[in-house]
């Protein structure tokens, strides 16, 4: 890779109290919610960076320190609290021009070569101190702003001076949501001055089209209405300030100066020459005046003016069309190796490569930053994760909260049990990220605190699979994925004990070890159920799959399925839940269709209905009905059905359900357990909060 940033650090500027990011991604996909710290982030590498940037600019404001940040006389600026920007380059190891370009920058000789600038924001008299350090008897009670001053250098080095090197290697910022009318009507700011002024133009041409201009000017002047609108505004200057005021009136097309005439030239958006830029859309405009800054910037680069210059974006998908989003997106990555992107798109983010992403997050009030380069995930894996954020549109960079689950059923009945108990997922950024399987481990490897950071937990089927080979599936899969070892071991060696149980027919105290490992799991944020989604769900909202899946089939299928699920409602003690005006359909269908009543009987008849219907489809109907239910009724019911004592304060709603309650919902805990989780780690509250 070509030069490139390899190594940011932030301390004490706006959002960031002390942010290192080693490495540092190139290209860098900037992602990450409101008021983060994105245009900020870019801001602080424009203090380093931006040849453009005036040094009014870099003298920062009392709100340009970080609000946490301190000196040697206390808080703020007025304590002489200190800001420090360092960009350390990389990718430079057979470059001349660079190496020549950063000399003095150097941070050391040998390969891999490293070249760093720092910007310093301190009061006036640290700076210049051979040490840069304060002493004490040069403090005051308290800075001012006209106390401080700032210094862009090399390395470290106060004595030094990085203007030249600013020069040479520079970064150019385009703003989100540009005023691209304004900007190309202002010579100095628009870019058509850099493409104008670089073409070799024949000076014998261009007089004689200043000429041209020259007679149509004077031609059009000489009309009678024309030189007497002249002749009246001259007047009327005359009667109000008299001779003094030296400005003659005169009506014309552009000054016939060869030198001036580039500087009347405008942009049109047609052939003919009659739409300019506001005649069109502004993400139109914006991408216009994205191709003009590249296509001028490649003019710089041609004429070795710079070594390189990093372009950096600001959300370049503003009032963008989806697919044209992706297209600009990718032509960038194809023809800017070095640059920095911010995004609120996941339709950006989705085609960024895995390892350009840079995630900013806020955590207890700081903004933290993230990435992927050290997520230990192998080549497999990572163009998995691409392909699944490409498909997905990548909505897990942009979450708070992440819940990881096996299919589609969980996306649809996950938020529509949440909204039940009164908690909006998307509300509070929780995601519900579909791994289409059972391999969590590249996921929980990409989000962990060696990838992008992000607090996560595992929702997985039990699969006990009695008459299978490989048996209790959701337990071994729990297993692997702990981190503690310890817990790993318990687990596998808690499911042979398990297996053996089972084998003896000693029912309840299997259960009493399937609770156990399940509790194992938890803290290691993997929620392990006892069979699948549905069948686990059946005690809380069994009634409302009889209704969702009637509405999908015929009356005697639905009859079928209602017989079924309230069997195994009442094997698990639920049976008050089921609605009882269905007890006809039960009757009915027991007369009409006797089959074998055991429990794996009717669980793989309920399955088999789903699958039939397709377990989307069902789950999208029945979290129709699952919404709209009161769930903290709803688990109070189970809990007493199962015979549980719940505290009077929790029946009356004066406390919220607790963890130990949740624990004992039986199949049911699993989902409401990592809702619980999820809520706390989001709003910090139980799922279940009190009711008055």
């Amino acid at each position: 890779m070509s030069l490139h940033i390899s190594r940011v650090r932030i301390s004490n500027f706006r959002n960031f109290d002390e942010l290192d990011i080693d490495p540092f991604p190139a290209p860098a996909v900037i992602v990450g919610e409101n008021g983060v710290g994105k245009s900020n982030f870019l801001y602080a590498l424009r203090l380093v960076l931006d040849p453009d940037l005036p040094d009014s600019a870099r003298q920062l404001k009392p709100e340009d320190i970080h609000d946490g940040a301190s000196g040697s006389h206390g808080p703020g600026l007025a304590g002489g609290a200190e800001v420090q920007i360092e960009v350390e380059f990389g990718g430079f190891d057979d470059d001349k021009e660079a190496i020549a370009a950063l000399s003095g920058a150097l941070t050391g000789l040998t390969k891999p070569r490293r070249a760093k600038l720092t910007y310093r924001f301190a009061p006036r008299a640290v700076l210049e101190t051979d040490d840069g350090v304060l002493s004490d008897s040069a403090g005051q009670e308290g800075y001012t702003p006209s106390d401080y001053d700032f210094r862009v250098m090399r390395r470290d080095d106060l004595a030094t001076d990085a203007s030249r090197i600013r020069r040479l290697v520079s970064l150019r910022v385009l703003p989100a949501l540009r005023d691209v009318e304004s900007d190309l009507s202002r010579w100095n700011r628009s870019p058509l001055r850099t493409l104008l002024e670089d073409l070799d133009l024949d000076p014998a041409k261009l007089a004689a089209a200043a000429q041209e201009i020259d007679k149509a000017t004077s031609k059009l002047a000489l009309d009678p209405e024309v030189d007497d609108l002249q002749t009246r505004l001259g007047d009327r200057l005359q009667k109000l300030v008299g001779p003094r005021l030296p400005v003659e009136p005169t009506v014309g097309v552009t000054s016939s100066r060869p030198e001036v005439l580039l500087r009347n030239l405008r942009l049109f958006v047609d052939a003919a020459r009659t739409r300019s830029v506001t005649d069109i859309s502004l993400g139109a405009a914006n991408v216009l005046y994205l191709g003009m800054l590249m296509e001028a910037l490649e003019v710089r680069r041609a004429a070795s003016e710079f070594v390189t210059t990093m372009l950096g974006v600001e959300e370049p998908e503003a009032h963008l069309h989806v697919g044209i989003q992706r297209r600009l997106f990718r032509h960038l990555l194809e023809t800017e190796p070095a640059l920095l992107l911010t995004t609120h798109s996941p339709h950006i983010a989705a085609v960024a490569p895995l390892d350009s992403l840079l995630l900013l997050r806020t955590v207890k009030g700081e903004t933290l930053a993230s990435t992927t380069l050290q997520a230990g995930l192998d080549t497999a894996e990572r163009k998995d994760i691409s392909r699944y954020l490409d498909v997905s549109r990548a909505e897990l960079l942009f979450a708070r909260v992440v819940l990881l689950v096996e299919g589609t059923a969980e996306v649809f009945l996950l938020p529509a049990l949440a909204k039940a108990a009164g908690f909006d997922l998307d509300e509070h950024g929780v995601a519900i990220v579909n791994v289409a399987g059972t391999d969590f481990a590249p996921y929980i490897k990409l989000l962990g605190q060696d990838g992008l950071g992000i607090p996560h937990a595992v929702l997985t089927d039990g699969d006990p699979l009695p008459d299978k080979e490989r048996r209790e599936q959701g337990l071994l899969r729990a297993a692997d994925l702990l981190a503690d070892g310890d817990d790993r071991d318990e687990v596998v060696d808690g499911v042979e004990e398990l297996i053996l149980l089972q084998d003896q027919g000693s029912q309840l105290p299997a259960l009493r070890l399937r609770r156990k490992l399940q509790n194992r799991c938890a803290p290691g944020r993997v929620f392990v159920g006892d069979d699948t989604l549905e069948i686990d769900l059946l005690p809380l909202v069994g009634n409302e799959l009889v209704i969702a899946f009637s509405e999908l089939v015929a009356r005697k299928r639905g009859a079928n399925m209602a017989r079924d699920v309230a069997a195994l409602m009442t094997d698990s003690n639920a049976s008050s839940l089921f609605a009882p005006e269905r007890a006809d359909l039960v009757a009915a269908a027991d007369a009409e269709n006797p089959e074998k009543s055991g429990r794996g009987d009717r669980v793989g008849r309920v399955l088999s209905r789903v699958e039939d219907r397709g377990k989307g489809r069902t789950a999208q109907r029945l979290a129709d009905h699952v919404a709209s239910i009161d769930l903290q009724d709803r688990v109070v019911a189970l809990l007493k059905a199962r015979g549980v004592l719940v505290p009077k304060k929790v029946l009356d709603g004066e406390e919220p359900i607790s963890r130990q309650l949740l624990r004992r919902t039986g199949s049911a805990r699993a989902v409401l357990r990592i809702l619980d989780w999820a809520s706390r780690e989001a709003r910090h509250v139980p799922l279940f909060a009190k009711k008055n």
